[in-house]
């Protein structure tokens, strides 16, 4: 029997958390078993380092987020492929995925959960438009994995059955993360001396993800700490907000926006801590890298960040939307550097028991196995 191919179908019109996991996924799916292809709505940023990866990715354009256009397209290209799994990413690409899946009569659909709808569109009428769009869909995906028990109990409460949900943990490929990795590049690329404290948030620059929590923490905290400094690397509309924000909490000086960076490794190995002030998060993927490079981290107490990071451990967290908790941990981690070293030291082992990128390839190929033996077993029982 030839190998199983499987469409992998994402936005990919940025480059976060579920684009990442997603190059992950395709490097460690045992490729004797499984044929994995990608398609995306836009042409970048994502398709180009999928065949760079050298797996094959198709972009059907979208006009607009409600444009249904690719779904015949796409359907066109599942049943020309011989597609036999198709495993949708976002709201997005569920709805055009799972529709094209079903007029191409594929019934093994699996949809990956990164993240809470509702805190990933800051619109009530956003909200309601995908909530709708995900309910009227969602009866076509076969099963459900959740990157975070946290998102599994939140599947479950809104109907899905349990025993059509699977937690699998995105893992990292650790070779890719050398705690010994100096920074000293990226310091310099950007001024900064090599006895500052530099902190950073790395995420896109989204409403979800805190900035302004953080801010206002800095701003808190900077009298007392003349050498710190802020990192903020991402992309994102909020920008130009979040600057005028910076400079009328006359932090203009003490924070630097860095824009999109692909060489995250790098620049976490800049940073003597990262914080993560997130309203909501599927599991903390920046989270899990930072602490596979050895750094402690400061994040928030929200989704599944509690299941990668135990406090006081391997971590420091606090409960989101609180500068002033948000700048206690800042002077922690600023201030005790023996204390920040042994969470360090304990947040990489954490990494390298529980969140490795073989651990998530595995698991999910035995999820691709048991769906494609479901149906084998339902075709044999019809045909009896």
């Amino acid at each position: 029997m030839g190998r199983t191919k499987v469409l992998h179908i994402i936005g990919g019109g940025e480059f976060g958390g579920a684009e990442q996991h997603l190059i992950t996924l395709l490097r460690h799916v045992n490729p004797a078993e499984f044929e994995l292809h990608a398609a995306c709505f836009f042409s970048g940023p994502l398709a180009p380092l999928v065949v760079n990866e050298g797996f094959p990715a198709y972009v059907f354009p979208m006009q607009s987020k409600f444009d249904l256009s690719p779904v015949n397209e796409m359907a066109s290209l599942i049943r020309r492929e011989g597609f036999s799994i198709v495993h949708t990413h976002g709201v997005r690409a569920n709805l055009v995925g799972r529709l094209a899946a079903r007029r191409a009569r594929v019934s093994r659909v699996v949809t990956t959960v990164h993240s809470v709808l509702d805190f990933d569109y800051p619109r009530y009428l956003d909200r309601l438009v995908n909530r709708m769009c995900e309910n009227l869909t969602r009866r076509f995906t076969s099963r459900f994995i959740a990157v975070s028990e946290m998102l599994r109990e939140q599947l479950t409460r809104e109907g899905i059955p349990r025993d059509r949900i699977t937690t699998i943990y995105n893992g990292l490929e650790l070779g890719q993360y050398n705690p010994l990795a100096s920074g000293q590049g990226v310091r310099e690329e950007l001024g900064l001396n090599p006895e500052q404290t530099v902190a950073g948030i790395i995420a896109r620059l989204h409403p979800v993800k805190g900035h302004d929590t953080l801010l206002k923490a800095m701003a808190e905290v900077v009298p007392d700490f003349p050498d710190l400094v802020l990192l903020v690397v991402g992309s994102g509309t909020e920008r130009q907000r979040l600057e005028r924000v910076t400079e009328g909490l006359g932090l203009k000086d003490r924070v630097i926006f860095t824009g999109f960076r692909s060489d995250i490794p790098e620049v976490i190995a800049a940073l003597d801590f990262l914080v993560l002030p997130s309203l909501s998060e599927g599991l903390g993927l920046i989270v899990m890298e930072a602490m596979a490079m050895q750094k402690p981290v400061l994040a928030t107490r929200v989704g599944g960040i509690p299941e990668v990071v135990t406090p006081g451990r391997d971590g420091l967290l606090v409960p989101p939307g609180d500068p002033e908790a948000l700048a206690r941990g800042i002077r922690t981690l600023a201030g005790d550097r023996e204390l920040a070293s042994r969470l360090a030291a304990a947040a990489r082992k954490t990494i390298e028991t529980k969140f490795s990128a073989e651990k998530m390839g595995a698991e999910t190929a035995a999820l691709y196995q048991e769906m494609t033996e479901a149906e084998t077993d339902k075709e044999e029982t019809e045909t009896d």
